[in-house]
């Protein structure tokens, strides 16, 4: 296996520092063992990586969550080590082409979607990296030299590469989130739009707000990018209920079609693989609808701008179920931004006082509950009339459930538990 990496042979000699022991470390892990190359793994509070340990390695390789202040990346640094993050390092053993796909929000469905369309054309194609198979972990299995890979980066993943140069970008998107981790929007963008950077001098593709916020930061685009509207796509082959159609999505099917038909897609392929996506759970999925109110689960959503573009896509009577912990975001932007939608709040998580305090500055009902399955009853008890229940919390779901995907879950069981109860009385009523 070929290396972009200098002086390989002499950083066999020690073994690899690698920090994580999450996802992304178990597949530095899992090249490294390929590699048969030597590794120790440092993961807190297990494992301890400090001065001795640091000398006694060649190379330091990072989990996406490290914050580049972390005392080992500085302690790394230090002592000269060369520090690289998983995707970088899977990249130094990577030769297949690459199209980055970035963005605040969407970029795991266009990863996904594009390599459908690929495949479905008959070409060959893998997708990896943000969107659950770590690079690095995809190289360690082996991967067809002819494939294009499709790579979702996230911003973390993108700040600080060195030997990653993506073939092709495609932006989505973007706005305000993990200000938590980046310290201001144009730290965020920065991150991200060092990805242009690294793929100077090919075609990238831009949503309008990656533009309107390269001007704000005195950014300027490479040469061979392209901005790309909603307006640029005609949707009119889709039924008027399929996911691609809500308005998030528009953007991603214009990124989508601006690229495919610069390689050879035809119209017909872009749209029968567009008509046979399912989507990835936990993006704005009708979950069941009992009585009078449908219940739609957006789990995914985890920052404002996703849980106002879900809004957006409702113009009956609309409750919001939303809450977690914040990413650095002001909530009383959120309130603003979705209060034009929502006409009763329903609120969970380390942020539901704060939302609830705004709502009610705005004179719009707001109720504070425990969990999940308390907001979803008590969305339910309020319905008179046909009413959309909408679970797209805005903000991150560590305050209660590991991952955003748990906390679907547990709103689509709370939904369910209710359908059950609901049917019960029913059935009983009849009798």
């Amino acid at each position: 296996m070929r290396s972009k990496l200098k002086n390989l042979d002499e950083l066999r000699c020690k073994p690899v520092a690698v920090l994580g022991a999450g996802v992304s470390g178990r597949g530095v892990g899992a090249l490294l063992d390929r590699l048969e190359w030597e590794y120790v793994t440092y993961d807190e509070p297990s494992r301890v990586f400090g001065e001795t340990e640091a000398r006694a390695s060649s190379i330091v390789v990072y989990s996406p969550g490290f914050h580049p202040n972390h005392p080992w990346l500085q302690l790394a640094k230090q002592e000269s080590l060369p520090l690289l993050g998983e995707m970088d390092f899977g990249s130094c053993f990577l030769e297949n082409p690459i199209v980055a796909i970035t963005g605040t929000n969407g970029k795991t469905t266009l990863t996904t979607l594009l390599g459908k369309i690929w495949k479905e054309a008959g070409k060959k194609a893998v997708e990896a990296g943000n969107v659950g198979i770590p690079l690095c972990e995809l190289v360690a299995r082996g991967i067809d030299p002819d494939a294009l890979v499709f790579l979702e980066v996230s911003s973390f993943q993108a700040q600080g590469l060195k030997y990653l140069r993506p073939n092709n970008l495609l932006w989505t998107n973007f706005e305000e989130d993990h200000l938590d981790h980046h310290g201001s929007m144009e730290e965020y963008f920065r991150s991200k739009s060092h990805l242009l950077d690294r793929a100077s001098g090919n075609e990238s593709w831009v949503g309008r707000s990656v533009c309107q916020s390269a001007r704000q930061f005195a950014y300027e685009m490479p040469e061979n990018t392209k901005v790309v509207t909603r307006e640029e796509v005609d949707s009119s082959f889709l039924p008027p209920d399929h996911f691609m159609h809500s308005y998030p999505q528009l953007e991603n099917l214009s990124l989508a079609w601006s690229f495919c038909h610069t390689r050879g897609i035809s119209k017909n392929q872009f749209e029968q693989a567009i008509l046979n996506y399912s989507p990835e759970p936990h993006r704005l999925e009708k979950i069941a609808t009992v009585g009078q109110a449908t219940f739609w689960n957006d789990s995914k959503a985890t920052n404002t701008s996703a849980a106002v573009a879900a809004c957006r896509n409702f113009s009956g009577t609309l409750f919001w179920i939303g809450g977690g912990r914040a990413k650095g975001g002001d909530s009383s932007r959120l309130v603003d931004l979705v209060k034009p939608f929502v006409q009763r709040a329903y609120l969970i998580g380390e942020m539901g006082e704060s939302l609830q305090t705004n709502f009610g500055k705005e004179g719009v009902l707001a109720s504070l509950c425990h969990n999940l399955k308390e907001a979803v009853a008590q969305a339910y008890a309020q319905v008179t009339e046909h009413t959309d229940v909408l679970f797209s919390p805005g903000f991150a779901s560590f305050d209660s459930h590991a991952n955003y995907s748990e906390r679907g879950k547990s709103f689509i069981e709370a939904v369910f538990d209710l359908k059950k109860a609901v049917s019960g009385i029913t059935q009983e009523s009849i009798n």
